[in-house]
């Protein structure tokens, strides 16, 4: 048996008492998720202790977890290649995880060493390469204050720090490192630099470092089999990302228009201009005591265009008479002239005729009316335990499709606890130029945007992570 194959079992027993190590899980009360969450667990099935993420034997056992895509990588033991006209070779690669997660969190840092015993360090991450190296501060103090690292002038408060716990070695390291060994890190930048203090046991260590692409890291190293494969990449990538830009000039035209139309709505014309009062303010004894009904007729007048949205807003004259400490109710009917001519026998003029056939229109076996609506007008006051307080509504207004053009009246029925000028309700109807659509369109559009920006990020011809 190798050298590794004992290290493992002996990684694999119990501290304490030397059981058998098992994976297991417990429930913890999660902070941030602000609820249960399960966490996994390294669990002795002889003592029963239990080894978490702040202890090394949880990495023993969970490593192969943490590595399962470890050669989903641009990189290789044995590379070869220039960086800053330097020759490097790869020797050797560690991989963290972040103490702070359950789920899997990692890193590969890919140590390269130049024929002048050079160290190099290469980042993975996500799709992201950086490269670092060694580096000296002119200043730099861990210790004297508790809350921040002073680098070189810039504090660096030590609640951003996290724990990178290490779950894979491999290759020729410049020193021993142990699976479950912990490194406290920061990651700053400063003046535009990247740097990284790594702290463990023995030493503190200092780096500084660059972004590096895909291609340059490829073209350092002469990667020829992934040479077409990034190329092809970046242009379909690019192809996405312009194509995007389709959707970002049909957004910006549909919020244009749809803007345009809520402040262009045509109004339909002479809609007050010719009334017939039928009922005015007569006493009506219902549920809530004394009501006064008044019952008028506008019209006609014509509404050119089927099949169109249409607004209508019923509202209180204030300047007329207002409503104060009060309520009043309305029942608005649009009445096409045809279907009023035919149920009035052609006496659409005759008062008292119409008085009839409103008095009738609940109990008709067919509707009179095109379009009906109802609502509501108030005023109040009182107190609370805020103090006075005064509220009030006075206008209505809604949306509707008129299916056929041609002349239309309206039939309006008012209901109040007081008796009301009748000419204190007003209504207008305006073509609506149809902003819902638009605004409809735009968010279409918006989740377009959305899958061809993520798209345009994500694809990859690469076996590996790339994120430019």
């Amino acid at each position: 048996m190798g050298t590794e194959d004992k290290k493992e079992l002996k990684a694999l027993k119990c501290p304490r008492c030397g059981g058998d190590l098992a994976r297991g899980s417990r429930s913890q009360y999660d902070e941030d998720e602000e609820e249960d969450v399960t966490i996994p667990v390294a669990r002795c099935i002889q003592c029963n202790t239990e080894y978490d993420r702040h202890t090394s034997e949880y990495y023993e056992l969970f490593a192969d977890d943490l590595t399962i895509d470890k050669d989903s990588t641009v990189f290789k033991l044995g590379l070869k290649g220039k960086l800053k006209d330097k020759e490097y070779e790869i020797i050797g690669r560690l991989r963290y995880q972040d103490e702070d997660e359950y789920e899997k969190s990692t890193w590969d840092e890919w140590v390269a060493v130049s024929e002048d015993g050079v160290y190099h360090y290469l980042v993975e991450e996500d799709g992201r390469i950086d490269s670092y190296e060694e580096y000296v501060p002119e200043s730099i103090d861990m210790e004297t204050n508790g809350s921040y690292i002073e680098f070189e002038g810039k504090k660096i408060p030590k609640s951003e720090g996290y724990t990178g716990r290490i779950v894979l070695a491999e290759g020729e390291l410049p020193w021993k490192p142990e699976i479950g060994e912990a490194t406290l890190c920061y990651d700053f930048k400063k003046d535009g630099n990247h740097y990284t203090i790594e702290k463990s046991d023995e030493e503190v260590s200092i780096t500084k470092g660059e972004k590096l692409t895909h291609g340059e890291v490829i073209e350092a190293f002469q990667i020829e089999q992934y040479r077409d494969l990034y190329s092809n990449t970046l242009k379909k990538r690019k192809s996405l990302k312009w194509g995007s830009r389709f959707y970002i000039g049909g957004m910006v035209l549909s919020l244009m228009v749809s803007v345009y139309s809520c402040f262009s709505e045509t109004p339909v014309q002479g809609v007050m201009n010719s009334k017939k009062i039928l009922v005015d303010n007569s006493p009506v004894n219902d549920a809530e005591g004394n009501v006064y009904e008044s019952q008028i007729l506008y019209g006609p007048f014509d509404i050119p265009e089927g099949n169109k949205l249409y607004n209508v807003e019923v509202k209180i004259d204030q300047s007329i008479q207002p409503l104060n400490l009060e309520w009043q109710s309305f029942r608005f009917l649009l009445i096409n002239e045809n279907r009023l001519n035919d149920i009035t026998g052609g006496k659409i003029t005759d008062p008292a005729v119409l008085k009839d056939v409103f008095e009738d229109i609940d109990a008709m076996p067919e509707p009179l009316e095109s379009y009906l609506i109802t609502g509501d007008f108030w005023d109040e006051e009182g107190r609370d335990s805020d103090g006075y307080w005064h509220e009030s509504d006075l206008s209505y207004n809604t949306d509707f499709v008129l299916d056929d053009p041609g002349k239309y009246y309206t039939y309006m029925e008012l209901f109040s606890n007081n008796a009301k000028d009748v000419n204190s309700v007003v209504f207008s109807i305006s073509r609506a130029h149809g902003y819902r659509y638009f605004i409809i369109s735009f968010f279409i559009l918006f989740v377009l945007w959305g899958i061809s920006q993520i798209r345009s990020r994500s694809y990859n011809e690469l076996p590996f992570e790339m994120s430019e």
